[in-house]
């Protein structure tokens, strides 16, 4: 990363619970079974102005989206993981953060999860809107708006694989879920990106 990238990365107004540095800790440690990797991700965050210590991050409190953006590309960086491995990280999100656990015990149905998507987003972030533009049931298509919340493309890699995962735990178990970004800020130069989450039953 230039100085510059971190820089503007670190203008950028806006928070996140803690509980989202705890899921990246959680993958990475599920992945390399390191401390030492941590230390490395954590010294590295240090020389771009980031004075995160994983384990001491409260879960519900908040914490810049910046740092959020910088530590997702500080772990790619220090691991040397692909975008696709960013994406296995954002799937894998859902399954371990206290608050989607919550949110889906009192929404696990498709339809009420879809509507109660814009107060879901606010619960962890408080910059970006995340808006429904369509649920089609019969043709199993769930179409998402993410507006203002133009950090990093890492994001959206990561943003992929998260809301595919989360609409699985509204389907059946043997259901398959596929998310698609089909209008990104970075490639588009649209003010939002757009994903397409389909599903198989």
């Amino acid at each position: 990363m230039e100085k510059n990238e971190i820089e503007e990365i670190l203008k950028k107004q806006g928070d996140a619970r803690g509980a989202v540095f705890h899921t990246d800790l959680n993958y990475v440690l599920q992945k390399t079974a390191s401390e030492d990797s941590v230390a490395k991700i954590e010294e590295k965050l240090k020389e771009w102005g980031v004075n995160l210590v994983y384990r001491k991050v409260e879960p519900m409190s908040w914490y810049p989206v910046a740092w959020r953006t910088l530590s997702l590309l500080a772990i790619q960086e220090v691991l040397g993981w692909d975008d696709e491995e960013i994406i296995k990280m954002g799937r894998n999100a859902p399954r371990v953060s206290v608050i989607v656990k919550l949110f889906f015990k009192l929404f696990p149905d498709i339809g009420k999860f879809a509507r109660q998507i814009p107060k879901y987003w606010t619960k962890h972030y408080t910059c970006g809107t995340l808006k429904v533009v369509e649920l089609d049931k019969d043709n199993k298509q769930l179409i998402l708006r993410l507006e203002n919340f133009a950090f990093h493309p890492i994001l959206c890699k990561y943003l992929k694989g998260y809301f595919e995962t989360a609409t699985k735990l509204t389907r059946p178990k043997d259901s398959i879920v596929t998310c698609e970004e089909i209008q990104c800020t970075f490639k588009d130069s649209t003010p939002y990106e757009v994903y397409q989450i389909k599903w198989t039953k």
